[in-house]
């Protein structure tokens, strides 16, 4: 995958930035500035980064984009090719290996099966209107991935996904499955797009609209107050993105 021609890092963040915080580093902004930039998908997966380029379009110097990259090569979100001697490196964004994924979709499994659960058995608790638009919306963004409408990218079925996902979470009354869920927040934004983008490239209409029919299946079985059913449409739901993901997380790199 080349490099990224169209700028996804504002030069004007940096100044905002720094005039809320004078003596904020330039490279801790810059690092900010690029790990949600990749976590959002504007940086895509396997995308060669050129310091120079990048600190040109920002108007500072190399060593705080240097600096901001080893912060993510250090956190994994980076990923360096030697070249020659060793001298000189290329610098790409990383892309999720099998292992990432599998564990992640079972920390969700963990989490969001139980919160389905007690979604159901407590439901008065939950915001059911706002769960069944949700449900709604992202089972049409679907038919829009299908169709291949040109104001659907993957984004907004991702923010229609990840808000379902986040009120059963928030509305199941346990604090610790919220603070663990809200943690790892950016990179299960990151793991629904990439989900989503799996199944668009694949371009089976069968599974997309399987997906959509899982949440409303999930939010009908928190309406009705049936517990068990809800816990185990949402096992069925995540075991079926996480083999999604798995059996195609290739296609995208060969395109």
């Amino acid at each position: 995958m080349g490099e990224h021609d169209t700028p996804v890092l504002d030069p004007d963040e940096i100044r905002e930035m720094l005039d809320k915080n004078p003596f904020e580093k330039i490279s801790n902004i810059v690092f900010h500035m690029m790990e949600d930039a990749i976590l959002s998908y504007r940086l895509r997966p396997l995308e060669k980064l050129n310091v120079t380029k990048i600190a040109s379009s920002l108007h500072i110097s190399v060593t705080p984009v240097r600096e901001a990259i080893e912060q993510l090569r250090q956190k994994g979100l980076v990923t360096v090719e030697q070249k020659g001697d060793g001298k000189y490196c290329n610098y790409y964004v990383f892309d999720m290996s099998e292992n990432d994924i599998e564990d992640l979709f079972q920390v969700r499994k963990a989490i969001e099966s139980s919160s389905a659960y007690l979604c159901a058995q407590r439901n008065w608790r939950v915001d059911i209107g706002e769960l069944g638009r949700l449900a709604e919306q992202f089972q049409k963004g679907l038919r829009d991935l299908v169709d291949g409408h040109p104001s659907n990218s993957g984004v907004k079925t991702m923010e229609l996904d990840r808000g379902f996902h986040n009120i059963l979470v928030r509305d199941s009354g346990n604090p610790h499955f919220l603070e663990m869920y809200e943690s790892l927040g950016k990179l299960l934004d990151y793991l629904s797009l990439r989900t989503n983008e799996f199944l668009a490239v694949e371009r089976d209409e069968d599974k997309l609209m399987l997906l959509g029919s899982q949440h409303i299946a999930i939010y009908k079985a928190v309406k009705n107050g049936y517990p068990q059913l809800a816990s185990d449409a949402m096992n069925e739901h995540i075991d079926f993105c996480s083999n999604c993901c798995l059996r195609n997380r290739n296609l995208v790199s060969k395109r």
